[in-house]
């Protein structure tokens, strides 16, 4: 292995940071534009170095103290004074979208965090029985090796980890085979209340809820198996709406933030006729609307997000809402027409092309895009400006410390 001083020049989408050595690009996770840092060449490709931090040798003046020493592991932006962050992000954002698009676009605003630690509502952990009790953990970024946390994470907040590492006590007062064990999830709700999934490499009989203040269920997973013992899922309060949500259903982790954009999402609609939700998970964005259309129809394909849809149409009284179990790229386009609002809210990998083709073809009077991953945004954008013109577009730091942003598109034709 190779340990070199390199100047770094500018964080990139991925929220590595890029520096140049022999005619080859480095890239390194934990190192600040314009700093020096000695680094070690982990995975040399032809045309690029894969760099491990060793130390910085010129620190930015940007450069704060991480929270956590395990910081690289989850959320390796914890270096970055929180305005830079800001800063940093829109400008990924706006130049992601323009790589695509081909046009300057600016946000027209970026909204930050008021919490830059504590704002998860989940969180993972990976069990280490290396030592005589388990331990949480998590992968060292870019590999299969377990980092053993100190207090678990300042990602979410103190009462889930002290929850968490009393329910850790309780699993290691337990004679059970320790290889059985994979990994625990926390997901926290409304009013504290915590839910914990257990995932087991093989079955054992011996674990089940204890007591722990604000743990309200357990739910206990052996491949296709799983034992419940309490609640199954998890309440969430959004504008004065109670959603719930299964233990394996996606959820938004920033309410604060996704409060926002439901927020600026309701100004946009005005007495509408009919919406519909595409990837609409338990429904949180389609509830949040209903006082403000006829009718909503929820697409959604995993089963479970779907059912608990249901329940929360039934529990609201959202007589004007209807969930269909559908691939939301599979929807006909007799759903899509006569939609006045068409609501996109896809995965990592953005819409699929199919789909988009579909909306051009029905012209619904206006989107509005959810994007996690301004590159896919910015290449979804290209279609849909063939027939739309972009009226707003707004950025929102939903995972503070790390590079990962949410943009909202607002489109009209």
């Amino acid at each position: 292995m190779n340990m070199v001083p390199i100047k770094f020049e500018k964080i990139v989408c991925s929220g590595k940071t890029l520096g140049k050595t022999s005619g080859k690009v480095v890239f390194c996770y934990g190192v600040l534009p314009e700093e020096i840092a000695e680094v070690n060449f982990v995975k040399e490709k032809k045309d690029y170095i894969e760099a491990e931090l060793v130390n910085i040798i010129e620190p930015s003046i940007f450069r704060v103290s991480p929270k956590e020493t395990h910081y690289l592991n989850c959320s390796p932006w914890q270096t970055i004074s929180y305005g830079y962050q800001v800063d940093l992000k829109k400008n990924i954002t706006e130049d992601a979208i323009f790589q695509t698009v081909k046009k300057d676009l600016r946000l027209d605003s970026f909204y930050k965090a008021s919490d830059i630690y504590g704002y998860r509502t989940k969180i993972e952990y990976k069990l280490d029985d290396s030592g005589p009790n388990l331990k949480y953990a998590f992968y060292k970024r870019g590999t299969k090796n377990l980092v053993p946390l100190e207090y678990g994470c300042a990602l979410i907040d103190d009462m889930v980890n002290r929850l968490a590492y009393k329910f850790l006590d309780f699993i290691n007062s337990l004679n059970i085979d320790r290889k059985a064990l994979d990994r625990i999830v926390f997901r926290k709700g409304v009013n504290g209340e915590v839910l914990g999934i257990i995932y087991l490499n093989y079955k054992i009989d011996k674990i089940i809820l204890p007591k722990i203040e604000n743990l309200v269920g357990l739910v206990v997973i052996d491949g296709n198996n799983k034992k419940i013992y309490g609640q199954e899922f998890i309440e969430q309060d959004l504008l004065g709406t109670q959603i719930k949500y299964g233990y394996d259903c996606f959820f938004q982790n920033n309410i604060e933030l996704f409060s926002k954009v439901l927020e600026i999402i309701r100004s946009e609609i005005n007495n509408t006729g009919k919406i519909v939700d595409l990837y609409s998970g338990v429904g949180s964005i389609g509830f949040s609307l209903r006082d403000l259309a006829s009718k909503i129809i929820l697409i959604e394909s995993f089963r479970n997000s779907h059912l608990y849809s249901i329940k929360n149409i039934e529990a609201l009284g959202a007589k004007n809402v209807m969930s269909i179990l559908s691939n939301s790229e599979k929807v006909g386009e007799d759903i899509l027409k006569e939609a006045d609002v068409v609501i996109l809210d896809p995965p990592r990998a953005g819409a699929e092309k199919i789909l988009l083709e579909k909306i051009l073809r029905v012209l619904p009077k206006k989107i509005i895009y959810l994007s996690c991953n301004p590159i896919t945004l910015g290449r979804d954008m290209s279609y849909l400006l063939q027939k739309y013109d972009l009226k707003k577009i707004y950025g929102f730091d939903f995972y503070p410390n790390t590079v990962h942003t949410e943009t909202l598109a607002i489109f009209e034709r």
